[in-house]
């Protein structure tokens, strides 16, 4: 199975493919190409799909701001050539699981106070 690639700016970006590619639960980014034909009839995103935007996002974001990161590069694979610092907040905004509201609320409440 092979994902789309994007151009934007002339800088191509993929999202590489992994072992654990589009299993519900994994680290692994999925695949966007046939967003959002795929996901209109079930009116829901996976966690995975919202992380994977939040990625392919980002990337657009450093592209169009020229950023350091990105200036020698013209074929961006996801998420390995993402800033760690950005990773590890999509991982911490948008976790696995599926979460009530309160325990999102908790979560972050939480991990922001003991931060302090």
């Amino acid at each position: 199975m092979g994902c789309k690639i994007y151009s934007y700016r002339n800088k191509l970006i993929q999202i590489r493919e992994a072992e654990g590619f589009g299993q519900e639960g994994s680290e692994d980014p999925v695949c966007l190409c046939t967003f959002p034909h795929n996901w209109e009839a079930g009116k829901r995103l996976s966690p995975d799909t919202v992380r994977s935007m939040a990625m392919l996002g980002a990337a657009v974001a450093m592209v169009r701001t020229n950023a350091d990161a990105f200036k020698d590069k013209d074929f961006i694979i996801l998420p390995d050539d993402l800033p760690e610092w950005i990773l590890s907040e999509i991982r911490f905004n948008l976790p696995n699981e599926y979460l009530s509201r309160w325990k999102q609320f908790k979560r972050i409440f939480k991990a922001r106070w003991y931060e302090l």
